[in-house]
């Protein structure tokens, strides 16, 4: 008997992956609903699904701190309540961010996330919707699953997201100007697949689980994405030199002399705390090497 799968947020980029993934599956019948025009992009007659996965929702680059993604998500989850309610088992994709406590140098998903004082909206509203969806789950007796990702790259990010618009701008820059971080990264297509191996294995909801391929310095990340090119220059900033810039810019915003600053009080917390990944699930099906090689070649070609 085939499982029916619904895949809210489909249309963008992890969620297009997904539905890639999971629609290669024999066994499984899928389809796609659009949170945007609240409606089927296939003929469905199907009302209860076996499985729904929600990879929907609006996220803003980091340094633009942007409040309406509060109101955005909100339509996003009214416009697919039903959807909620009429299906038995529900994976939600949230973020890592979730996860991050300003006391612990490790981001696992045993951590309590306590830095809610520094994050961005975006952040704050991941936390605000993983609860409520908890919630939502216990009252109406459903299985449900937290997946939180690292930064999610890989080829096919057409639009592209914030993660691939930060890979394409270090591919594209000869001067690169980065602070001295840890950033963790998973591909978008080890993250479809953990999520196909999990449908098919059967295997326990109730879990919040974070995904992660890799997490390496930044620098060594930038040297990853140019290792083909032969000129460019790298300035590493340590933490001290950037809140001095981002005290010297907040000066400047006060004298309304310049109206945004390249680094807000996020990213300067979370450079401070300068966290890593070490859980793994599973083993990788792309690596690393092979993870940005194909993102290169990607945005190199289109």
């Amino acid at each position: 008997m085939k499982k029916t799968i619904c895949c809210i947020g489909s249309t963008g980029f992890i969620g297009s992956n997904i539905y890639e993934k999971l629609s290669k599956v024999d066994n499984f019948e899928v389809y796609r609903f659009s949170s945007k025009k609240s409606k089927f992009l296939e003929n469905c007659k199907i009302k209860n699904f076996d499985y729904l996965i929600c990879s929907a929702g609006y996220h803003p680059e980091s340094k633009n701190d942007d409040a309406s993604v509060h109101l955005i998500n909100k339509k996003i989850i009214k416009n697919s309540i039903n959807l909620f309610k009429n299906s038995k088992k529900i994976i939600l994709i949230s973020s890592f961010k979730t996860l991050i406590n300003k006391d612990e140098k490790n981001i696992s998903s045993k951590n309590k996330y306590n830095f809610y004082r520094y994050d961005t909206h975006y952040g704050k509203n991941k936390v605000l919707m993983e609860k409520l969806f908890v919630k939502f789950c216990k009252k109406n007796k459903k299985e449900y699953m937290i997946l939180c990702p690292s930064h999610v790259i890989g080829p096919n990010d057409n639009k592209p997201s914030p993660n691939g618009k930060f890979f394409k701008n270090i591919l594209d820059k000869k001067i690169l100007i980065i602070p001295k971080v840890n950033i963790s990264l998973i591909d978008v297509r080890n993250l479809s697949e953990y999520i196909r191996n999990y449908i098919i294995n059967e295997k326990t909801f109730m879990k919040k689980i974070i995904l992660n391929d890799i997490s390496i310095e930044l620098k060594k990340y930038v040297k990853q994405i140019k290792k083909k090119q032969k000129f460019y220059f790298i300035i590493t900033l340590n933490f001290t030199f950037v809140r001095l810039i981002y005290l010297l810019f907040k000066i400047l915003k006060t004298l309304k002399l310049v109206k945004k600053s390249p680094i807000n009080k996020n990213i300067l917390n979370y450079i401070k705390l300068n966290p890593l990944i070490n859980e793994k699930y599973g083993e990788l099906k792309i690596s690393f090497n092979q993870t940005i090689d194909d993102t290169v070649n990607f945005f190199n070609t289109n």
